[in-house]
């Protein structure tokens, strides 16, 4: 199947990834965080306006992941904020897309723009309780770092693991 990454710059798109976010949290984190909890960062991380500023003011990239034709998820980096490595903000696929090597293909991609950004390494955040995407970025060659929790506001925090891949050659 062909897969391309097609930026996401419109409105249209940005509030159509967010609509996608929305779609995939609720599936997603629903045994792992109060119902309460993943409205509240929808709103933080997945409101439109919220992207729109990331992209024009904080050098963010989105992408979706488009396989025939269909956007089957979305990713966002940010090149240097998280030290001399390409920050990987976001990466989601809608469940029925999940375990056919868009994962992969989508890693591989993030790593190339990492490599023409000239950056060594892709570091990123992972609630610890999602072990589904802990093991996936493990098995691409991913390893824990370190371990924090981030105070994210109305008394929420982000309990993460921090992973970093080591890009060779």
């Amino acid at each position: 199947m062909k897969v391309h990454f097609p930026t996401i710059t419109t409105g249209e798109q940005i509030a159509r990834m967010c609509e996608m976010a929305s779609l995939i949290w609720k599936e997603a984190y629903r045994d792992m965080l109060p119902w309460e909890q993943i409205h509240y960062m929808l709103d933080l991380f997945f409101k439109p306006s919220v992207i729109e500023k990331q992209i024009a003011c904080e050098n963010y990239t989105y992408c979706f992941i488009n396989a025939g034709g269909v956007d089957a998820g979305f990713f966002g980096i940010c090149p240097r904020l998280e030290g001399n490595a390409l920050f990987l903000s976001k990466i989601y696929l809608i469940r029925e897309y999940r375990g056919g090597g868009l994962f992969d293909q989508s890693m591989n991609e993030i790593i190339r723009l990492a490599r023409l950004h000239g950056l060594p390494a892709v570091r990123l955040h992972v609630n610890k309780n999602n072990t589904r995407a802990i093991k996936a970025y493990i098995r691409f060659g991913f390893h824990i770092t370190e371990s924090d929790v981030f105070d994210i506001g109305r008394g929420y925090v982000m309990d993460d693991h921090i992973l970093e891949y080591l890009i060779r050659g």
